[in-house]
């Protein structure tokens, strides 16, 4: 995970700086998200927690819904090949400098495009909690493989975590590991960090 880390941040500044970024402006930026670090430090290191559970289950070829500027993308390719699928145009300068011959992103919506199917892990980190997770969990079982994994990183808001459960079961997905993390503020609101493995019944694939 650190050598990630490390790799990630020299990325996005070797990025920045292609960009024509000055170090005031460097200097502001970082000055900005640290200001908050404070306030936030609890839920940052949940996240980063959440982070290495994931990595820790998943396998095969992966697909991530929501990729953002990609950290998770690139540590989920340590571990088998990955689709990164994220919608926002002004992401993919940077990501495409994250791809490698096991990564790849791809401009789309998870819902309505096609991204694939036979896969053997879905994950979704830290998305879920703002959108009605039905649909992503219905389209996760329709591309998941038999004795495959959908893997949900998140905090429970909303009453995420139980919705999710309820969906599975749905959707014929079974909930074979639920971890709660931590605890901390997100979005002004007091909640857990929590981890859910859902499994595709069937023999997973070799």
């Amino acid at each position: 995970m650190r050598e990630t880390l490390d790799n990630f941040h020299f990325k996005v500044l070797e990025a920045f700086r292609k960009a024509g970024g000055t170090e005031e402006e460097l200097t502001w930026l970082t000055g900005s998200a640290l200001a908050l670090f404070p306030a936030h430090r609890e839920e940052i290191r949940l996240r980063l927690r959440t982070m290495e559970e994931i990595l820790r289950r998943a396998r095969g070829r992966i697909l991530e819904v929501g990729s953002g500027s990609g950290l998770l993308a690139l540590a989920l390719s340590e571990k088998g090949t990955v689709i990164g699928v994220e919608k926002r145009a002004d992401f993919f300068p940077f990501l495409r400098e994250l791809e490698n011959g096991r990564l790849v992103f791809i401009r789309a919506d998870f819902l309505s495009d096609d991204v694939g199917r036979d896969f053997d892990t879905v994950v979704f980190s830290y998305i879920l909690h703002d959108l009605e997770p039905e649909s992503f969990i219905k389209r996760a079982a329709e591309v998941l493989s038999p004795g495959g994994r959908v893997l949900v990183g998140d905090f429970d808001l909303n009453g995420l975590r139980e919705k999710i459960k309820e969906l599975a079961g749905l959707y014929g997905l079974l909930v074979s590991e639920e971890l709660i993390l931590g605890r901390a503020t997100s979005h002004g609101r007091e909640c857990d960090a929590f981890l859910l493995v859902l499994e595709k019944p069937g023999e997973a694939k070799k």
